[in-house]
Formats: C-alpha cells, sequence, structure tokens
C-alpha cells in the first residue's frame, strides 16, 4: 500500500513539475468565422505526429517547398522535444530503412491497446462534418503543379536512380532529425493508436504533408486521431497540400492550401502554429515557390459586392470573386488571376477613404485591375450628394493611383435594384466622372436588368423581421431565424417559402444579390474583363 501511495505521489509530483505548453487553437464557425481558444497543455500527454516527409515526390515543386520548410519543422522537433513531448514519425511505406532502430522497436512493441478504434488501420477520407460541405479543391489530377516539360525531365531523374517516379520515397527527409532514444517510427494507425494510448496521450499535433492527403486522411490522421477521442490539432504553417492551379478552383498554390486550411478549422479539427512553440512569425514559403506570376484584381464596393449574407450562409460555396476567377481561368488563354473582395455592407467612398483604405486596399500586393462600385449608401448617407460624390470619387481614384500605379482603374455603374428603380441618377453621375476622368466604364446595371425581367425575384435572397410575420405563421419561420439586436429576421438564399410568405407585403423587398446575382455580377464581369486582359497583354 506504502508502494502504490509512493508512486501515485511521484507521478502526481512530475506532473506538477511540467512546464505546460501555451497555444492558441483557431477553429472556425458554420458561417467560417474564426475563433480562437488558448489552452495549456501537459507535454507529456502530448505528441506530434510527423506525417509523410519524405526524402523525394513524384511531384518535384512538392520537394522544393518540402526542403524550404524542414529546417524550421525541425527546429519545432527539437523544441517540442526538449519540452516533453512525445515525436512520432510518420514516413509511409518508408519502414525498411529503420528496422532494428531503437525508434522504430518502440512503436512495435508498445502494448497493445485496451481501446481500439474500428478501421484505425484504414485511410479516413470523410468524416460526417464534410459530407454535406463542397471540397475546397480538386486534386482529381494527383495535385501535381510542375510544369509538364519540367515534370517529365524530374520523372527521368528519378528513373535514373533506379527509383519508381510515381513513388519515389525511400525514407522520411534527412533534415529532420530522429532521437533513437525518444521518438518512435511507425507508418501503422494501430501502432500509433497503441503508443498514444500506452503513454496516455490524449492532445495530438500533426505536421507535414500533404494536408488535403495523408494528413488528413492517413490512419493516423487528422480525421481518425479526432473522431475517435484525441485532441487534435493541426500546425497549419507546416504543412503543404497537393494542388494544382490549373485545377478547380484556381486559386494560387498558397491559396489553395489556405483553402483547405480553412476547411479543416470548420469542419475536422482546429489549427495552431509554429510560433507558438519557437517564437517569430508563422512560416510562410517564399516567392520562389510561388508558381507563375498571377494578375491581381481588387474589388471595391459595399454589400452588393461583399455578400455578406450568402458567405454566411453559404460559405463553402464558389462567392462573386469566385465567380470571377473561374471564370476567366476557364477561357484558357488568359494568365491565372488572384481577386480580392474588400466590399464592406454599408460602405460608401467617403467611410472607406477615412477608415480602412491603408489597411485593405493600400498594402494589397501590386494590382492589375481595381473594379470600383459605389453609390448607394453615399446617396443615402452623403450631405450634397451630387457635389460631395464626385469628390470623394476623384479622390479615391488619385489614392489609388499613387497606391497602385499599374492598375487599371474601373468605375461600374451600380446594379437595379428592381425593374423600375434602375438607379438612373446615381449611375448617370458615375459614367460623368469616369468620363471626367478618362476612365473605361463598366456599366453593369443592362445585364443585371435583363436577368430580372427573366425573373423580377430571383435574384435576391429573402431577410424579412419575424416581427412582420403573423404569429400563426411563424413555425415556418423557426428555422430560418436570424438573431439581431432589437429586432430578429427570417434570412434565406431562395425562393424556398415564398409559397408561404410571399403573400405578406414587402417579403422580397430586399433587395441584395443572393448566389444567382453574385453569380450575374461575376459573370459578367469576367465576359468584361476577358477582351481587356488579352488586349493589354
Amino acid at each position: 500500500m506504502k508502494s502504490l501511495v509512493l508512486l501515485l505521489t511521484l507521478v502526481v509530483s512530475s506532473l506538477l513539475a511540467e512546464t505546460p505548453l501555451s497555444l492558441t487553437l483557431q477553429s472556425r464557425t458554420a458561417t467560417n468565422r474564426p475563433t480562437l481558444v488558448k489552452e495549456q497543455w501537459l507535454p507529456s500527454r502530448t505528441a506530434i505526429i510527423v506525417c509523410d516527409m519524405w526524402d523525394l515526390h513524384h511531384c518535384k515543386n512538392a520537394v522544393i517547398r518540402e526542403g524550404e520548410m524542414a529546417p524550421r519543422f525541425n527546429e519545432v522537433l527539437e523544441k517540442a522535444r526538449k519540452e516533453g513531448v512525445f515525436i512520432i514519425h510518420a514516413p509511409s511505406s518508408c519502414m525498411k530503412p529503420y528496422e532494428g532502430t531503437p525508434a522504430r522497436e518502440r512503436a512495435k512493441s508498445a502494448p497493445p491497446a485496451a481501446r481500439l478504434p474500428d478501421h484505425i488501420a484504414d485511410w479516413c477520407k470523410q468524416i460526417p462534418s464534410e459530407e454535406l460541405n463542397v471540397y475546397p479543391l480538386d486534386q482529381t489530377d494527383g495535385g501535381e503543379d510542375d510544369d509538364p516539360q519540367e515534370h517529365t525531365k524530374w520523372a527521368a531523374e528519378l528513373t535514373a536512380k533506379g527509383l519508381n517516379p510515381k513513388a519515389p520515397w525511400t525514407k522520411q527527409i534527412d533534415t529532420l532529425r530522429i532521437d533513437q532514444e525518444r521518438d518512435a517510427i511507425s507508418d501503422s494507425g494501430v501502432e500509433i493508436w497503441n503508443l498514444l494510448e500506452s503513454k496516455n496521450i490524449d492532445n495530438v499535433i500533426l505536421m507535414g504533408v500533404h494536408l488535403n492527403m495523408c494528413v488528413s486522411g492517413r490512419p493516423f490522421g487528422l480525421r481518425q486521431m479526432g473522431k475517435n477521442g484525441k485532441h487534435v490539432v493541426l500546425m497549419r504553417d507546416m504543412t503543404d497540400t497537393m494542388y494544382n492551379p490549373a485545377r478547380w478552383p484556381f486559386l494560387s498554390h498558397v491559396q489553395g492550401t489556405a483553402r483547405f486550411v480553412e476547411h479543416v478549422e470548420r469542419l475536422i479539427c482546429p489549427t495552431i502554429t509554429s510560433d507558438q512553440f519557437i517564437g517569430g512569425k508563422p512560416f510562410a514559403f517564399s516567392d520562389a515557390t510561388a508558381g507563375k506570376k498571377r494578375l491581381q484584381i481588387i474589388l471595391l464596393g459595399d454589400s452588393t459586392t461583399e455578400a455578406s449574407i450568402p458567405k454566411k450562409m453559404a460559405p463553402s460555396e464558389p462567392q462573386l470573386e469566385d465567380t470571377v476567377r473561374i471564370q476567366l481561368a476557364r477561357q484558357g488563354d488568359l494568365p491565372p488571376c488572384d481577386v480580392y473582395n474588400e466590399g464592406v455592407s454599408g460602405e460608401f467612398i467617403r467611410r472607406l477613404l477615412d477608415t480602412r483604405y491603408d489597411k485593405a486596399v493600400k498594402t494589397k500586393p501590386q494590382a492589375d485591375y481595381i473594379f470600383i462600385r459605389y453609390g448607394l449608401n453615399d446617396a443615402a448617407k452623403v450631405k450634397d450628394f451630387k457635389t460631395q460624390f464626385p469628390k470623394d470619387f476623384h479622390e479615391l481614384l488619385e489614392r489609388l493611383r499613387k497606391d497602385h500605379p499599374k492598375a487599371m482603374l474601373i468605375p461600374m455603374t451600380a446594379i437595379p435594384y428592381a425593374l423600375n428603380n434602375l438607379h438612373e441618377d446615381i449611375n448617370a453621375l458615375i459614367k460623368e466622372i469616369a468620363a471626367k476622368e478618362k476612365l473605361t466604364l463598366f456599366d453593369i446595371a443592362p445585364r443585371y436588368l435583363e436577368e430580372l425581367k427573366k425573373n423580377p425575384d430571383g435574384l435576391n435572397y429573402r431577410r424579412f423581421p419575424l416581427s412582420k410575420i403573423p404569429e400563426d405563421l411563424r413555425p415556418f419561420a423557426t428555422p430560418y431565424i436570424v438573431p439581431e439586436a432589437n429586432d430578429p429576421k427570417v434570412v434565406v438564399l431562395d425562393n424556398r417559402l415564398d409559397g408561404i410568405f410571399g403573400h405578406i407585403p414587402g417579403w422580397t423587398g430586399d433587395r441584395h444579390p443572393n448566389l444567382a446575382g453574385y453569380n450575374v455580377i461575376g459573370d459578367e464581369t469576367a465576359k468584361w474583363l476577358a477582351p481587356v486582359i488579352r488586349q493589354r497583354k
């Protein structure tokens, strides 16, 4: 009995002596809003799994990016190991070089876990939370982003070395040190689970490549760890994706990785960054690995540009900026583009200039094209609109010319909210400004009006005060209520409730675009811009 008490005392004392890891976990809500939670993790209850940091890969760009990331990656491992975190190296299909080593034997000899989850030895390609969401990247081509000629040359080099060019990996990259006295080596979901259970490890950090494939789906990956009860996180700056920017959604490689990180944070598990272990700033790949130069497009405007409601209600579906980028990409002969949506609901030009211009516009990469669509809020909020609006517009153009000297500045007309309200007075003023500044006007109004004629209420969402819905009909509204300070709203993106509430005056009165409306704007924007790009090119 005394020996048991002594043992428990020693265990408690050792735990109390540990310095907890202070981590900030980032997740995303269902509407894709980032949320932060600070946690304290005991190192002795924490493991890092190093996923598939191979020595070679069939994609040459993947090898280059991994090599750039690996030195900092090793710094994280060294610091974590020093703090008492258990390191598991998991270079899949590469166990042969490590057979007989202490680290490999440590994994093989771990006692069988009392609880072994079903299918822990299998890949996991999806968990329930992902089922009804749009998968963020098209990786059906394998995700290779090599130049075709370079890739052919790379495959020949691998073949000349006696390696399989489709799977050339033989071991973990040498940059990452393996501590044979403390670490473990395994690519088995069962062995790794046994290790974690035998050491009473609840907290698991995944690092490595590639996030949209191995890191998420391996038997020891994010999905398996999370669904089987481990407190798992991704170190989001110590990973990469297999994603080809020539495939949907036609993002840059870096942005494609960021898009998948958001998917993980919203639907799989939280993330952390390497600076939480070793200080400094989170890791970022250099310009040398950025790929082909991309055209930079900025969208400035109000709520009819921002699309806040569609982004909240359908966060995984393509938005206005995605439609513009995808439509330009499908042309086939245009350079790849990045599209930044800097619209803000309720904004007018003066507010942009006085509050957020420096952060939202000045700091953006040097733009090639800037679309400017204001006027609706200016007309409502600016005194002496006809005099002040042109002044503010001219001031914005002057600042844009200074901060983005190579950009083509493109004034846009406001969209017609309804068939009988074309905002012709606002658009006439915008046309005058464009002519005076000798800028090419993009008149979006005619196309939008033509689409409204086909279906007058088909391009706007329904956003209606709950207080105006009769009591006996409110049960139908319950699933769609969005809380607001003093007046909750019923919000839907389409006509699904028109059969019940369509007879109520004002039910379709909110004329902000829904996804269909933004697709019209995005489609027409790309059609207008494509020949302009060709001409300038």
